[in-house]
C-alpha cells in the first residue's frame, strides 16, 4: 500500500511538472494558428481585390475589433464594418482564443481593417492614394507573434522577441 502512494505520488508531481510546460506550448500552436489564418486570409483579400479589380477589405466581425474573427468582404458603403448587405468572399476558420492581444499599428490608426486595392496595394478608406501599411501585434500569454504589411502589400510574419532588428 505505501509502495502503491509513493508511486502515484511520483506520477502526480511528474505530470503536474509536464502539464506545466506544456502551458506556454500550446499557446505558441494556438498562435500560430491565429497568423496563420490572418495571413491568409490579407491574402485572399489582396488576391481577390486583383482579380476582381476593384477595392477589398478584411474587417473584423465586430466592429473595432478583431477578437471576435475577421472576414474578407465587399465593403460598399467604405465605412469599415461588416453591414447586412455586402458580400462576404470569406470568414476567418479560426477565432481567437480567450486571452489573445491583437494590436494594429497602421497608416490609419483609428479604424480597424485592412484594405486593398485593384492593384494588391493595401490603401486607407480615406484616399484611393494614401497606403495602408504597418503591423498587427498577436499576443497570447508570453507568446507574441507580429504580422508586417509593407507598401506594396505583402505580408510577412515575423518574431518581435527574436527578430528585433527587423521586425
Amino acid at each position: 500500500m505505501l509502495e502503491l502512494c509513493i508511486t502515484t505520488s511520483v506520477v502526480a508531481l511528474v505530470t503536474v511538472g509536464t502539464l506545466a510546460t506544456l502551458g506556454p506550448m500550446v499557446d505558441r500552436m494556438r498562435l500560430i494558428s491565429l497568423v496563420s489564418d490572418f495571413h491568409s486570409s490579407l491574402s485572399f483579400a489582396r488576391q481577390q481585390a486583383i482579380r476582381r479589380g476593384y477595392r477589398v477589405d478584411l474587417l473584423p466581425m465586430v466592429a473595432g475589433s478583431w477578437r471576435s474573427g475577421w472576414c474578407v468582404a465587399i465593403d460598399a458603403n467604405n465605412n469599415q464594418q461588416l453591414d447586412a448587405a455586402e458580400l462576404v468572399l470569406h470568414r476567418s476558420a479560426v477565432t481567437p482564443p480567450p486571452g489573445t492581444e491583437i494590436s494594429a499599428r497602421m497608416t490609419d490608426s483609428k479604424r480597424t481593417y485592412v484594405s486593398f486595392d485593384p492593384s494588391g496595394r493595401p490603401r486607407t478608406a480615406s484616399s484611393a492614394n494614401v497606403p495602408q501599411y504597418g503591423s498587427l501585434l498577436f499576443q497570447l500569454g508570453q507568446q507574441r507573434s507580429k504580422l508586417v504589411i509593407g507598401f506594396l502589400g505583402r505580408v510577412r510574419v515575423c518574431d518581435p522577441d527574436r527578430d528585433k532588428a527587423t521586425c
